[in-house]
């Protein structure tokens, strides 16, 4: 039984699907990723003090999402989403408990790869976003706080599952 195993079988987990369409240079780029084992990814709900969730706005997306990426080889899921948040945000988040396991299906043409991307409550006391965001210079473009959903947020479902 694998961790994220562990994690469906937790009562206090959400499980869920989702199907994303690729172009196929992208389909790719994840092929590769999963086939050298890079098929967890973490994402976090950061909560502030004043309940808003903090979203980042990056190359890939067409909307907001949460803070997070891919699990590092060594790093538990709880250590890979707090150095992910500290990177997209510059916020320092204390990982609480995981809420969701998204089952993720890649597919371009005939094509298709899985991975689980997990999603965990944190917290911060600082709400300072950070200046210098991301890995490098172009991966993120914005970070921000909200009190409710944004209308443009990528996938606002898993969002309204565990916010507002």
């Amino acid at each position: 039984m694998t961790r994220i195993d562990l994690l469906r079988d937790r009562e206090s987990v959400s499980t869920s699907e989702e199907t994303i369409r690729l172009d196929s240079e992208s389909f790719e780029t994840v092929r590769e990723n999963v086939t050298s084992g890079l098929d967890r990814w973490v994402g976090a709900l950061v909560r502030d003090d004043d309940n808003r969730i903090a979203l980042v706005r990056n190359r890939w997306s067409d909307g907001w999402v949460l803070p997070g990426g891919n699990v590092e080889s060594g790093e538990t899921l709880r250590e890979a989403v707090a150095r992910e948040v500290r990177e997209e945000t510059g916020l320092a988040a204390s990982v609480e408990r995981p809420v969701e396991v998204v089952e993720q299906t890649f597919v371009s043409g005939d094509d298709a790869v899985r991975g689980h991307f997990v999603v965990f409550d944190a917290r911060t006391e600082d709400a300072e976003l950070g200046d210098d965001l991301g890995v490098d210079d172009s991966e993120i473009e914005a970070a921000g706080w909200f009190a409710d959903v944004p209308d443009d947020a990528r996938d606002p479902a898993l969002l309204r599952r565990h916010f507002g």
